[in-house]
């Protein structure tokens, strides 16, 4: 029997909602079968708005016309797109996607159980076309709403194309009482719409979503007309005044039917006219017993996330932000099972928490949620993104289950996505030996790697410091005629410049400066311009002139990019013509931090140091197109630091550096760069912090130096390796041994170990036996955690720390031995 009410007009079935009036569909062929998209993350990817059904055909073997329904069997439907895949949302470049939902009086084969979820097509083209052809096409409405039935089990055939032993079949699914049951209670608490409804409402979304993309004028007829009576502007006012309280309880006093209507107005007037109150509307509604349709809140959000996020992602009201709006609105346990859109899922995943995605890829196994191979590949991307490496291989696992036309395991969707997880490789001990972690389970799972997966390969190799593992790699390369592109010469740079390798870059060069598409290359011309200042200007010898340097660099940066904001840093005067023959493209960020800090090295007055940052802050402030993005990142402020240290006049305005980066990052949230986006500063990162604190300590100024230690515990910097060298550095200079030896063992207990940098601050120890007694009392004192030694990492733990303890002693002897011989 039908769920739907005997006094109401039997709901269709795609939309799956009751309703209080016959609506009725028309069928339309689809015009072909079109590809579906990869896996996509926005809603300017969406399709344009279908009103046709979702990519569904519901087959019953027991379903016939009964007489007293004679006078609608031949009725036509026109679907509701609530059920239709938001993939045929709303884009506003490609056209339509045309879908069907037939019937079949077909029963289900005697060997598939109905306990099965997705079933290949078993039925010829042909016998689908007699068998549509004696229904005309269509279901009328009693036989449609017998699809929650009792009988034989129902097949739900979906127009997305599966491969089964090389052919392409239509994706089945026989339906299991249970899965039934929960999509009716599902549905059950959603407010009454008609599909005509629906339809028209997510015209009208749509609509605005088009008008706003391309900046015209709205074309459609609701939008235009949408004016809200009395009682509706009572509601707004209410939204607008206390969302979370009178607003709350004028809605709750609304009947469902009520609901039903203002909903449908309301949500398309704050969709058109006051955006930032759409997020109190999504919230309140969606919290109701009766919940608006999934589809229409998933398309509001759609919109609200194209065009309005950067603004929305900084709402707040009370406990609530847009990330909690978003889960609770979209939330997994109202999703339908038989007819789920899939872009609002994939919007879901990529806003929602780690724990609401890992939640909502449990639900939707076991559930068995209708999903799409997009979909799957949007939670593997997102996996990946928040690095849970055997989530997002388990997902790849029900892509390659799937058998989705065009998303098989050797399309470029699929590799695209592999190729951003095996960035998350590195290698690990195992039963046989050293291997990556991820690469074997993809070519277990079938992968077979392409060029650019190779490419990840290769720069993992040479990540893992074993340069003859990346050099096997490039020779298997070779062998197996993988041409090289730019990213593997990129790779190759990155390696011989992180290992200082000179001779190796200048042979890299060689080889890129016959190609003119590798020398152009924007990346690749830009780690050439990095290895050239690693080289020269990072670290200037003394015998080195410092203008030769300088004009080395600039004239690298002469042939790559314009020489204007240089002049406009005053880094150049205005006078300076630059040699013919030099591209005049605007300048990367990178290639502009590295003239700086080359400028900074080579000039080392204090004096030019502050003009420099006083006309770089202003250009920064101004919003600067080219200057302003450098402060994105501490690396331009922490060269200003380095430029500083060296000289006590320094101090003062290194602090202001510091200042000025807290101060920018603190008006982030209000702040709005000259194309309308947020402001973006960096805050101080632990470098920074510890570069201003070896400013301190190279000036002998302990006091302040302990002082940013405490600034650093306010603003919850961990402290890196860097930062307990400058402690442990800043005690030796002070000859205070307790302070030192409590510094050691609280490095020693973040895991950290004694290095060759804290042997050298050791040696200015007067008595360095001192330090040897402190320690060992701490030892005595330390009490050691109880569960310390069931942990898994207690034996290298206890490894490492004697291997420091025999470094630090060997250390302490040799300095006493030296010292008395003094004595």
């Amino acid at each position: 029997m039908s769920y739907c009410p005997q006094r109401l007009v039997r709901s269709r079935f795609s939309a799956g909602l009751p309703s209080w009036d016959p609506h009725h569909r028309w069928y339309r062929p689809r015009t072909g079968f079109q590809a579906a998209r990869a896996s996509s993350n926005d809603a300017s990817n969406s399709r344009s708005l279908s009103s046709y059904p979702a990519d569904t055909v519901v087959t019953h073997p027991t379903l016939s016309p009964s007489l007293n329904d004679r006078r609608l069997t031949n009725v036509s439907w026109e679907g509701s797109s609530s059920v239709s895949d938001l993939k045929s949302s709303f884009h506003p470049v490609q056209t339509s996607r045309h879908d069907q939902i037939r019937s079949q009086s077909l029963k289900a084969p005697q060997d598939q159980s109905p306990h099965s979820e997705y079933e290949p097509d078993a039925s010829t083209p042909g016998s689908r076309r007699q068998a549509f052809g004696r229904f005309r096409g269509v279901l009328s409405i009693p036989e449609r709403s017998n699809i929650f039935g009792s009988g034989s089990a129902p097949k739900i055939v979906y127009n997305t194309k599966v491969v089964i032993n090389g052919h392409l079949r239509d994706r089945q699914r026989v339906l299991h009482p249970s899965a039934v049951a929960l999509e009716k209670r599902i549905r059950y608490q959603s407010l009454f719409y008609s599909g005509a409804e629906v339809r028209k409402w997510r015209l009208a979304c749509s609509d605005l979503y088009r008008s706003k993309f391309y900046e015209r004028e709205m074309e459609n007829e609701l939008l235009i007309t949408l004016k809200l009576d009395s009682v509706e502007q009572i509601l707004l006012e209410k939204l607008k005044i206390d969302s979370l309280g009178r607003f709350r309880e004028a809605w709750e006093s609304l009947s469902k039917r009520e609901k039903s209507t203002r909903w449908h107005k309301l949500s398309l007037w704050v969709l058109k006219i006051c955006p930032e109150y759409a997020l109190d509307f999504l919230l309140v509604t969606n919290q109701s017993k009766d919940r608006p349709v999934f589809v229409m809140v998933a398309d509001a959000f759609l919109f609200l996330d194209a065009f309005h996020y950067d603004t929305l992602k900084r709402w707040r009201n009370g406990t609530h932000t847009y990330q909690s709006v978003l889960q609770s609105a979209l939330r997994p346990s109202n999703w339908p099972i038989l007819f789920l859109p899939q872009k609002g899922v994939r919007l879901f995943v990529k806003r929602a928490s780690r724990e609401a995605v890992h939640h909502a890829f449990q639900l939707v196994r076991q559930r068995k949620i209708h999903t799409k191979a997009e979909t799957y590949l949007c939670f593997m991307w997102r996996f990946t993104e928040l690095g849970d490496i055997d989530k997002a291989l388990e997902a790849l696992g029900n892509v390659q289950r799937m058998r989705q036309a065009d998303f098989q395991l050797d399309s470029d969707a699929v590799k695209r996505h592999c190729c951003k997880l095996l960035t998350l490789d590195s290698v690990q001990e195992g039963p046989n030996g050293r291997n990556f972690y991820i690469l074997p389970k993809l070519l277990e799972k079938g992968v077979r790697p392409d060029r650019d997966m190779m490419n990840i390969v290769l720069s993992n190799a040479f990540k893992t410091g074993d340069e003859q593992l990346g050099l096997d790699m490039l020779e298997y390369m070779r062998a197996n005629g993988y041409e090289w592109d730019s990213y593997t010469y990129l790779t190759l740079l990155n390696d011989a410049v992180a290992r200082g390798d000179r001779n190796r870059v200048t042979s890299l060069v060689r080889e890129v400066e016959p190609d003119e598409e590798l020398q152009k290359n924007p990346w690749i011309a830009s780690k050439i311009f990095h290895a050239h200042f690693v080289f020269t200007g990072k670290h200037i010898n003394p015998d080195d002139d410092p203008d030769a340097v300088f004009y080395s660099m600039l004239d690298m940066y002469n042939q790559l990019h314009d020489i204007t904001p240089l002049k406009e840093l005053s880094i150049l005067p205005p006078e300076y013509t630059p040699p013919p023959g030099g591209d005049n493209t605007p300048p990367t960020p990178i290639a502009l931090y590295l003239m700086i800090a080359t400028y900074l090295r080579c000039r080392k007055r204090v004096s030019i140091g502050q003009r420099l940052y006083s006309i770089f802050r202003s250009l920064v402030l101004q919003g600067h197109p080219a200057i302003a993005p450098l402060a994105a990142t501490d690396h331009t402020y922490n060269e200003f630091l380095i430029a500083f240290r060296d000289n006590p006049r320094g101090l003062r305005p290194a602090m202001r550096v510091v200042e000025d980066m807290l101060q920018s990052s603190a008006q982030n949230e209000t702040d709005l760069d000259p194309r309308g986006s947020p402001a973006s500063h960096a805050r101080p990162s632990a470098r920074t912090w510890t570069i201003l604190m070896s400013c301190f300590v190279y000036n002998n100024q302990p006091h302040a130096a302990e002082k940013v230690k405490e600034m650093m515990a306010e603003h919850n910097i961990d402290y890196n390796k860097a930062t307990w060298n400058v402690m442990v550095s800043n005690h030796a200079n002070r000859q205070n041994v307790s302070d030192l030896a409590k510094t050691i063992k609280s490095m020693e207990d973040e895991g950290f170990i004694v290095d060759s940098y804290n042997m050298k601050s050791l040696r200015y120890l007067r008595d360095p036996e001192r330090l040897w007694v402190a320690l060992e009392e701490l030892d005595k004192m330390a009490e050691p955690p109880i569960n310390k030694l069931a942990s898994s990492k207690s034996s290298a733990r206890v490894t490492e720390k004697k291997k420091s303890d025999q470094l630090l002693d060997r250390g302490l002897r040799r300095l006493s031995e030296k010292m008395k011989p003094k004595l």
